[in-house]
């Protein structure tokens, strides 16, 4: 078998760079991270500044113990944050609570949807596997079926508790979430903030 030479083999990579690099953004993605990490909003409609990268927190309209759901809302709609540290592991996200414990996966979310999340004491392996990221001009960026460009927030009615900000996936005029006011969503990057400590 022929060798490349390193003149060669540098060539290939660079063309491969090139290759991958679109508009800006790397169409390489990874579904597994030895790192744990939290989720932040950037407003696509904004210039990339930190004022407009918004904390995410797993928010649970009903909270009792045992089986739960949670969505994916803005810390500042939403001011509990129960689980600090994610992960993403063979495609699955994976949410854990201060104490470490894993009983937290995110579900596989679909047009139209919020980002949901489902707890209970007897589902501690992984869940959707359809989770991956992407290096994007804004850091990191969190992708569903290979899309990182999907990603909206908006105001969700609940019947529980006051309106939250929460993340919906291809946001449609058929979604099924209750918007409050669909044209009042914005477009964003879900990136991922690593911990302190913790290098992605």
């Amino acid at each position: 078998m022929p060798s490349l030479s390193s003149t060669s083999l540098f060539s290939c990579l660079l063309l491969l760079s090139c290759i991958l690099q679109v508009h800006g953004e790397w169409t390489l993605h990874r579904s597994d991270l030895g790192c744990r990490f939290s989720l932040a909003a950037w407003n696509m409609t904004e210039q990339y500044t930190n004022t407009t990268m918004m904390p995410l927190v797993l928010a649970n309209n009903a909270p009792f113990d045992g089986p739960s759901y949670e969505i994916t809302s803005t810390f500042a709609s939403y001011p509990v944050n129960v689980y600090p540290t994610l992960s993403l592991v063979n495609g699955s996200l994976r949410a854990y609570r201060a104490s470490g414990a894993w009983l937290t996966n995110a579900t596989a979310v679909q047009n139209g949807d919020l980002l949901t999340w489902y707890t209970s004491p007897l589902f501690n392996h992984d869940a959707a596997r359809i989770y991956s990221v992407v290096q994007s001009p804004v850091g990191m960026s969190l992708s569903a079926y290979g899309e990182a460009g999907l990603w909206f927030l908006c105001s969700i009615q609940s019947k529980s508790t006051p309106p939250m900000m929460s993340v919906v996936f291809n946001l449609t005029r058929d979604s099924h979430v209750d918007v409050v006011d669909p044209d009042a969503c914005w477009s964003t990057r879900i990136t991922l903030v690593p911990v302190a400590g913790s290098a992605c």
